[in-house]
């Protein structure tokens, strides 16, 4: 699929995108910040969250162990209005960087159409929430879907939905847990996704360093979100278990290496290690003294290095072949040799 002009799956790099999400705290210029240093350390895109507090929770709804605030009350603080959402799509692009949010309500989606984002997030807790896939469906924009709260049985209507409306989709592999140790990862589910439900899939990167990323590359995710800020000792909720800049930035560096590092699986004959060949590999060389005229056998050759003679992997082909000249012990045989 394509987000603006981007081509995301296989065969592309993979998108990194740094998850901004609250971590604005509810500051424009925090916020603005954050763009600017996402777009230094590498990143292809940044996400931020989008709450209209009043159309997403009631007021009662109960705060997580990592929430340091009640969760209403902070989520009214983050909330970002229109304007500010196109001051911060204007500058993400201006940097190079693609720009789009998750919706966390309908009301969210219709400010999210209004400020012209060209993908949308849809978070772990929203797949089981049908008018706000429907929403999102319904604008024809490409999705990517989180899974970290969801078996496959969530997954399987909001991709009914997304799929019935034509929506492109990437499925995130996720555990929602903050941080998210490395054994409860699961990269392998990455494939399972891909293949239950026929979607490139990628790694929303809930760990507290890089290395997980790398790994699901490797393993073939076409996206990686890390959550981002500028200083992990920042207050709220996700800064503890955010990327700072230098780390983004090594990330990015690490994903772009072994993007390189996996090549196209063919294994072929690579004519620029010749001369590496020639030092490492062997050559037939005489055992012993040889007169003119003796039959070649395993005892009157070995092979050594260097690979400049006949090549080491044709020795059974010259048992039996008579020497043309005297051959004195170490002469590495050429053609000119042999009778």
């Amino acid at each position: 699929m394509k987000i603006a002009n981007r081509p995301v799956g296989p065969g592309s790099p993979a998108l990194v995108i740094a998850e901004i999400g609250n971590n604005h705290d509810g500051s424009l210029g925090q916020a603005r910040a954050l763009i600017e240093a996402a777009a230094e350390a590498g990143a292809d895109a940044v996400k931020f969250q989008t709450h209209i507090a009043d159309a997403e929770m009631l007021p009662s709804t109960p705060t997580p162990p990592h929430f340091d605030e009640p969760r209403f009350a902070f989520m009214q603080r983050m909330e970002l209005t229109l304007d500010q959402h196109r001051t911060l799509k204007a500058l993400a692009e201006e940097r190079g960087l693609l720009f789009f949010s998750s919706p966390f309500s309908v009301a969210a989606v219709e400010l999210l159409e209004q400020v012209g984002v060209p993908a949308y997030k849809i978070a772990s807790g929203e797949v089981t929430n049908p008018p706000l896939i429907e929403a999102i469906a319904a604008t024809g924009k490409p999705v990517l879907l989180s899974t970290g709260m969801s078996g496959i049985e969530d997954i399987e209507p909001a991709i009914a939905t997304l799929k019935a409306a034509g929506t492109d989709v990437v499925l995130l592999q996720c555990t929602s847990a903050y941080p998210c140790p490395p054994e409860r990862v699961n990269l392998n589910a990455m494939a399972t996704l891909s293949e239950r439900f026929g979607v490139p899939a990628g790694l929303s990167d809930h760990t507290a360093d890089i290395y997980t990323s790398i790994a699901a590359v490797a393993l073939g995710a076409v996206a990686i979100e890390k959550h981002f800020t500028l200083s992990k000792r920042l207050y709220g909720p996700d800064h503890h278990a955010s990327l700072v800049p230098e780390e983004l930035a090594r990330l990015v560096d690490g994903i772009r290496q072994v993007e390189a590092a996996r090549g196209d699986g063919a294994k072929e004959h690579d004519t620029g290690l010749d001369p590496v060949r020639a030092t490492f590999e062997k050559s037939i060389v005489a055992a012993a003294d040889i007169p003119a005229g003796t039959a070649l056998d395993a005892s009157l050759l070995t092979t050594k290095r260097p690979g400049t003679g006949i090549p080491a992997a044709r020795i059974h082909e010259i048992y039996g072949r008579s020497t043309a000249r005297d051959l004195a012990r170490d002469d590495l045989l050429a053609e000119a040799d042999l009778g």
